[in-house]
């Protein structure tokens, strides 16, 4: 077997490597989603027990910003890679533990990384996300939990935006309206309108919208979008909706309708397929027509980490209550437009084509060694020879 010949030399070739990504940090803890630059005054802060777990709890963080196909790639790599280093036997051993892994890291709570912004006028706002009243949403996922999961990532306000139902975001607003000098975090209300083959977010309605007089056809969508404006309620188009069914001539339509912003991030690994070159031209759509862009992370409550937040820079909103504050977000949309957000991401690799794409595996693991802090590399090496040094201990009393 490769790893019993070569056990020691490939703990040293793993930590060196590890140690050696240290030369090559990435410029920062998170990009602009749309300039692809890297801001400043932005860092994460992990929980004790989240570094104690650097290997387990930051890898399953790094999976979640992957797309449906890199997890694809990334899932047929590892039971290779395994077979090819131990053999068929323990390679499926290791391959069930990885996929426990997988499992553990979508479906358990865990400690999260939590996103700090070191300007004080900064929000980071979530701006689609979802509860157990969604027909969709995860049984356990309650409004409760939702704003828990909210705050453990960083954020300190997020609309909740239930399927074609206020419910579970009218509670939470009034429960954030008790609360939120206590706790700092601001759940606004707003919902998602399901049409044919079309998703709208609408913000800040505090009554639920009925859909159905606008679902049997696209070709109603205006009337729809007619009516919100008239309601002066926020529109925005969803991925992966738009991009998959309406790509083109339509979402020229879009605009000439009155859509008020586009989602150019979802953190639903079936939208994080995105193209880049598409983001891009939305991004140049939305500044053309001075329209915002967002990121959000679409949260069913799968999953314990997020790909993306959104800044928005609003001065004293710490002082403001959910009600002015929820008011003061959709003013700043409308007025400034393109400018009032600014998407942040977890970095990640972006394959281009289908040769780069099988190339993902590679190319997302060095971006996270790049990613991990001095303290995060010596926390991983201690596992790897904590874990080679066990394994060798059995191997002895075995023989």
């Amino acid at each position: 077997m490769i790893v019993r010949r070569l056990s020691w030399q490939l703990l040293l070739l793993i930590t060196g490597v590890i140690l050696f990504m240290q030369a090559f940090p990435l410029p920062g803890a998170v990009r602009d989603a749309h300039t692809l630059l890297w801001p400043s005054g932005f860092h994460f802060e992990w929980p004790l027990w989240h570094l104690v777990f650097t290997p387990f709890c930051s890898v399953a963080d790094y999976l979640t910003v992957l797309s449906l196909h890199e997890q694809i790639a990334f899932q047929l790599c590892v039971p290779f890679c395994l077979f090819l280093l131990v053999g068929w036997r323990r390679g499926s051993l290791l391959w069930l533990c990885w996929l426990i892994f997988i499992a553990w890291g979508a479906l358990v709570p865990h400690p999260m990384a939590r996103l700090v912004a070191e300007n004080p006028r900064t929000l980071l706002i979530d701006f689609h996300s979802h509860t157990n009243m969604s027909h969709d949403g995860r049984p356990s996922f309650t409004a409760d939990a939702n704003m828990q999961w909210h705050r453990h990532q960083g954020y300190n306000a997020a609309f909740i935006t239930d399927h074609n139902r206020i419910e579970a975001s009218s509670w939470a607003h009034e429960q954030s309206k008790k609360d939120w000098r206590e706790t700092h975090y601001y759940s606004l209300m707003g919902e998602e309108i399901s049409l044919a083959k079309t998703h709208l977010v609408l913000l800040g309605n505090h009554e639920r919208i009925d859909n159905h007089p606008y679902d049997s056809d696209f070709n109603r969508i205006p009337l729809f979008l007619q009516d919100m404006q008239a309601l002066r309620l926020p529109v925005i188009a969803s991925l992966p909706e738009y991009w998959l069914y309406h790509w083109g001539d339509d979402v020229q339509k879009f605009l000439s309708w009155g859509i008020s912003g586009f989602e150019i991030i979802n953190s639903a690994p079936k939208a994080l397929d995105f193209p880049l070159e598409k983001r891009r031209e939305i991004g140049e759509l939305c500044s053309q027509h001075n329209l915002p862009l967002m990121g959000i992370s679409d949260n069913h409550g799968y999953g314990y980490a997020t790909a993306v937040w959104n800044a928005m820079s609003i001065s004293s909103w710490q002082r403001l209550d959910p009600d002015q504050l929820e008011l003061t977000i959709l003013l700043l949309l409308k007025k400034q437009g393109f400018h009032a957000v600014q998407v942040l991401e977890r970095p990640k690799y972006w394959p281009k084509n289908h040769f780069e794409l099988l190339l993902s595996p590679l190319g997302n693991t060095i971006i996270y060694l790049r990613l991990l802090t001095p303290g995060q590399r010596l926390i991983w090496v201690f596992w790897i020879w904590g874990i080679g040094a066990l394994l060798r201990l059995k191997n002895r009393r075995t023989t």
